[in-house]
C-alpha cells in the first residue's frame, strides 16, 4: 500500500476532475484522480463524520442543538482555516503512477485520526502489481480534515460544481482564501 505524506489538491479543467498530486517519499510522488459523483459521496460523509464528533463534544444534551452547531462548525472551520500554513505544491513527477480512484474507504482510530484509502480498479491492480497497489492511504487529524474539506470545497467552486451537498457554515469562510491548491 502507498502511503501519502502531504498532497497537493486540485481542480483540473480539461479533466473536470479534482487531482491529488501526492508525495510518497522524497522525490517520489502519484497522481490520484477523483470525479465527482465519487467525491460528492465521500465529502457527505466526512461531514456527517465532523457533524457528528462536534455534537458528541458539545451540545448533545441541547433541546435544539441545530443552530448552535452551525455556529459552532463554521467558527471551527474557519480556526483551522486559519491555522493552514502554505506550503509548497507536490509537483507529480512526469512518470508518477497515475489512476482513477474508483472507491474510497475510510476509518477512525480510537485516537480521532482519520485514514482514507484510495483505490483503483482491483481487479487490474492486484493481477499486475499485487493486492496492496492498487491503494494510497493518507491519514489526517480532525483539523487537517478540516482543512482539507477547505479546499476541496474552494476546488469545487472554481469547477462551478452544484453546491448542494456543502452545509452552509462552510460558505462561512473567505473563500479568497482557499481558491488557490492548497497542500
Amino acid at each position: 500500500m502507498i502511503h501519502l505524506q502531504r498532497i497537493t489538491t486540485e481542480y483540473v479543467d480539461t479533466e473536470d476532475r479534482i487531482r491529488l498530486s501526492g508525495e510518497v517519499e522524497e522525490n517520489t510522488s502519484i497522481v490520484l484522480w477523483l470525479t465527482q459523483r465519487l467525491l460528492a459521496r465521500l465529502i457527505t460523509h466526512l461531514l456527517r463524520l465532523i457533524e457528528k464528533q462536534s455534537l458528541d463534544l458539545g451540545n448533545a444534551d441541547s433541546a435544539d442543538p441545530a443552530p448552535a452547531s452551525s455556529l459552532m462548525q463554521g467558527f471551527a472551520q474557519q480556526v483551522a482555516q486559519a491555522e493552514l500554513i502554505p506550503e509548497l505544491p507536490v509537483q507529480a513527477a512526469a512518470n508518477a503512477k497515475s489512476w482513477l480512484v474508483l472507491e474510497v474507504d475510510f476509518s477512525l482510530s480510537s485516537e480521532g485520526a482519520l485514514a482514507l484509502v484510495f483505490k483503483r480498479e482491483a481487479g487490474n491492480a492486484a493481477a499486475q502489481e499485487g493486492e496492496d497497489a492498487g491503494k494510497a492511504t493518507l491519514t489526517v487529524e480532525a483539523k487537517q480534515l478540516r482543512q482539507w474539506l477547505g479546499i476541496v470545497h474552494a476546488q469545487w467552486q472554481k469547477a462551478g460544481w452544484p453546491l448542494t451537498i456543502w452545509p452552509a457554515w462552510m460558505d462561512e469562510q473567505s473563500p479568497s482564501d482557499t481558491a488557490n491548491p492548497l497542500h
